[in-house]
């Protein structure tokens, strides 16, 4: 495994920042050492993938990205083609592989396209694949003000692997999970979760009025919310969907 003094001293820093964002600025400058310009991670806490086969939003946690980026950037936070492409196989990911990839679908092509506005078309992404089908990834990006694009890409392939991983588990041992900002296409209010999880253990309304002190009523309709923000047919599909987000 590639161990090098930059990296020692990254863990070393990762380790004694104070939250999440701290972790980030520390990664963005280790990436730059490195030569490269830009970095960007992020995470899914549940299966990427839904049922239905099409896939939950990757929301990026970025550094140093051209103003006025994440705006446009939002109709394809689900087809972005180097997040879809973390899922044939789990080493490093080369954008200019990806790129020439006959797979690439037109509105894809049309996501390089507006990376290219901004001078964003040099790249390696490495995932984290994590237990129980949470995600997690980390892209670090070399714009035009990069001469040397081959050299440095030839040269971080191992410490971007290596890094990428050490800084995963680093944030995860500190508890900044919680922290990383992520895309949700669904929100329960607490009372919706409280509801759910009853109804995951087999309760009825009835049961779970008079477990949380509210009538039957206003439980059949907190349930009958949550069914419709979890786009189910019904209670146990609501319930499934709502263990598949990770919201109970």
């Amino acid at each position: 495994m590639y161990m090098g003094s930059l990296d020692v001293e990254f863990v070393r820093q990762v380790e004694q920042a104070d939250n999440f964002q701290q972790a980030l600025d520390l990664l963005a400058d280790a990436t730059q050492r490195l030569g490269f310009t830009q970095a960007l991670y992020g995470y899914i806490p549940t299966i990427p993938r839904k049922r239905d086969g099409t896939w939950y939003p990757l929301k990026l946690n970025v550094r140093n990205f051209p103003s006025g980026w994440v705006a446009g950037w939002e109709p394809f936070t689900e087809i972005d083609p180097y997040y879809r492409a973390c899922f044939s196989g789990t080493g490093l990911i080369e954008w200019s592989d990806v790129q020439r990839s006959e797979q690439i679908t037109p509105v894809q092509r049309r996501a390089f396209e507006y990376l290219g506005d901004f001078g964003l078309s040099c790249g390696i992404t490495v995932p984290v694949h994590l237990p129980f089908g949470r995600f997690a990834v980390m892209s670090a990006i070399a714009d035009r003000s990069c001469r040397n694009w081959h050299a440095v890409r030839n040269e971080a392939r191992d410490p971007l692997f290596w890094m990428m991983h050490a800084f995963t588990k680093v944030i995860f041992d500190r508890g900044f999970e919680s922290q990383i900002d992520v895309a949700n296409p669904v929100s329960l209010t607490n009372r919706e979760q409280e509801c759910m999880r009853w109804a995951a253990c087999g309760k009825t309304s009835t049961e779970i009025g008079i477990i949380i002190g509210r009538s039957p009523e206003t439980v059949r309709l907190h349930i009958k919310n949550s069914i419709a923000k979890l786009n189910a047919h019904n209670r146990a599909q609501a319930v499934a969907n709502a263990v598949e987000l990770g919201l109970i």
